[in-house]
């Protein structure tokens, strides 16, 4: 049978036990915080992506510097359901694919070392 515990064993232990529990709480506290970080990373990193677009669709029509949203969606939707624009879409995506597998492969050989930048 063991011994029983002293109160200064006990009070070690809680003690311990309270150090180790703020710790945890701290590891935690910074893993929520990297999460937000990373989270926030990504909504900047859209919302530049969608900044460009927007720009370069304002450079090749400036006219639709003028529509509202509504009428923005009605002419995206319209040109978007065109046979053409279609398969342009289809294209580009294919190709896109295409090229990003590629370098992917040279990549793995070791044969290009620097990253591909998309703005």
């Amino acid at each position: 049978m063991t011994k029983p515990k002293t109160l200064e064993q006990l009070r070690a232990e809680k003690e311990r036990a309270e150090t180790q529990l703020a710790q945890e709480q701290h590891k935690l506290e910074r893993l929520e915080n990297r999460k937000k970080y990373l989270e926030k990373g990504e909504r900047t990193k859209r919302t530049h992506r969608l900044c460009n677009l927007g720009g370069t669709i304002e450079s090749l029509a400036p006219e639709v510097k003028d529509l509202t949203r509504t009428e923005m969606t009605e002419l995206m939707e319209y040109i978007f359901s065109l046979a053409e624009v279609q398969r342009a879409v289809h294209h580009m995506a294919i190709t896109h694919i295409s090229q990003a597998n590629r370098e992917k492969e040279l990549k793995v050989d070791g044969t290009i070392s620097s990253e591909r930048h998309a703005d």
